[in-house]
């Protein structure tokens, strides 16, 4: 699951409006993106029960370690819209977190179109 720092970091394409409105259409109807086993696994996104968009570190398939809230739809479009691979990658991070488990173009299109 991880993924070659190099690769990430040529990934420089912002996302766009397009699949972060099917990305955030996703989360609203209750679907999940993140990994789901033991430990670290990775960054992971959701909705709350408060209808907030989180997105951050994800323990044991369940528990988020300090996500980044957005109160609303349109501020995590907005953010997601404007994101890439490569902003994503953790490449600034320990050896540890760059490149694990990221969110990358291809997991959200793997999740939109799921």
């Amino acid at each position: 699951m991880t993924n070659d720092p190099i690769s990430l970091a040529a990934d420089t394409a912002a996302f766009g409006y397009t699949i972060a409105e099917l990305v955030a259409d996703k989360l609203q109807n209750g679907y999940f993106l993140g990994y789901q086993h033991r430990d670290f696994c990775g960054m992971a996104m959701k909705m709350n029960e408060k209808n907030q968009f989180l997105y951050g570190e994800l323990y044991d398939g369940t528990d988020f370690s300090v996500p980044t809230v957005f109160e609303d739809r349109g501020l995590f479009v907005a953010w997601l819209s404007e994101q890439s691979t490569a902003s994503l990658a953790r490449l600034e991070d320990d050896d540890f977190y760059r490149g694990n488990q990221v969110i990358t173009r291809k997991r959200l299109l793997e999740f939109i179109n799921d």
